[in-house]
């Protein structure tokens, strides 16, 4: 996970040589929830912005054996005639790695998926911005089934590839407040 992380972070540098514009932000949403978060967005257009942000989690208030990190790459294409201002719409993907026990049962494995993001930007002044977002799209998952009572017996049966994911939804890959500061 630290060199995906790394490798994003290197990408994001080649492009900010020709950006125009630096936001650092924080999903207000999630911290609410107990999940970490921290992200960047910056100019690559006239209208548009390519943003990443990563997250995390483990054991918050509301789930004891809960542990998710998770990093959430997105373009955004904005109405309002620049970038960071007014309505957009944004095509994200999604990587995450998690952990967690439900009914003695432990979930060990890992989500990809792609959404689209719909949102609108409110600036409270020259540096600071709130964005409302809200965004679904295909979420797969692959992971591990272990039985708690019986350590030795994995229930991973294939449900419907051997090899794909063991699931595929159509979920929620984004709702959200998002305080922003401009840097520059």
């Amino acid at each position: 996970m630290k060199k995906i992380f790394l490798m994003l972070i290197m990408a994001l540098g080649t492009v900010a040589s020709h950006a125009q514009k630096l936001s650092v932000n924080t999903d207000v949403t999630m911290l609410a929830l107990q999940t970490y978060n921290l992200g960047a967005e910056m100019t690559i257009g006239n209208r548009s912005t390519l943003g990443l942000s990563v997250f995390g989690t483990k054991n918050p208030y509301f789930h004891d054996n809960l542990k998710i990190m998770g990093v959430q790459p997105e373009y955004r294409y904005y109405f309002g005639g620049r970038p960071l201002y007014h309505h957009f719409v944004g095509v994200s993907l999604l990587a995450a790695d998690y952990l967690f026990t439900h009914e003695n049962v432990n979930y060990d494995g890992y989500a990809l998926g792609a959404g689209l993001t719909f949102g609108y930007v409110f600036a409270l002044s020259d540096k600071w911005a709130i964005d409302a977002h809200a965004g679904f799209g295909f979420i797969g998952t692959r992971h591990k089934k272990l039985h708690l009572d019986h350590p030795d017996l994995q229930l991973n049966n294939g449900s419907l590839l051997r090899k794909g994911f063991s699931s595929c939804y159509i979920l929620p890959t984004k709702i959200g407040v998002t305080l922003s500061y401009t840097i520059w």
